[in-house]
């Protein structure tokens, strides 16, 4: 953990974190920002305090961490394993990028608090747990609002079709996407941007 990021973990008075994982733990000066509604936007966790891979496996530096609400995550570089997020149950706001080896998402399953969710190259059989999540929320808001998948692989989403929930955005980039198959999906901005073009 850099020296800089360790004082400001140390300093922090808020009981909310958002914490970034970056190569080197290196601060990012820039964040894409994935949501088309400003609101949404406005409701992104951004990163206070950032971290290297390696660091996750630190139990000093997880400690620290884990004195906090941990209410963002965002998670710049691939890492082999993702079960570490399920540790925070308080989670609102979960962007993977590099997630190549996600296969599964069960690490969702105790972040019934998460609201918005961007994952980037992750292969998963089906989105069942966005569902099961939002049967879970205790939230007034309603749930899982917001989804991004970017070059995801996604086998089975005949969950949409048998279980409705309405997502204020719903946004998909693919290669070639078959616009069809995202049909059963309900949400105030459903978006399916072909990635080839």
């Amino acid at each position: 953990m850099q020296d800089i990021e360790r004082k400001k973990l140390l300093d922090r008075k808020s009981e909310y974190l958002s914490i970034g994982i970056t190569e080197g733990g290196i601060a990012k000066s820039v964040i894409h920002i994935p949501w088309e509604s400003t609101a949404q936007a406005y409701n992104m966790r951004l990163p206070n305090v950032y971290i290297a891979p390696e660091d996750l496996a630190d139990e000093a530096i997880m400690h620290m961490i884990m004195a906090h609400k941990v209410i963002g995550c965002y998670v710049w570089v691939p890492l082999d394993d993702y079960t570490f997020l399920s540790n925070f149950t308080e989670l609102e706001d979960l962007s993977i990028m590099h997630g190549d080896n996600i296969r599964s998402l069960d690490f969702l399953q105790s972040l019934s608090e998460c609201q918005m969710l961007f994952l980037h190259n992750a292969k998963v059989d089906d989105l069942n747990v966005l569902i099961d999540l939002n049967h879970k929320q205790q939230n007034i808001f309603g749930g899982l609002r917001c989804v991004g998948l970017v070059n995801c692989e996604v086998r089975d989403l005949t969950i949409f079709e048998r279980e409705k929930h309405f997502f204020a955005e719903f946004l998909v980039w693919e290669h070639k996407p078959n616009k069809k198959r995202w049909e059963a999906i309900s949400a105030g901005r459903k978006t399916i941007v072909d990635l080839s073009q």
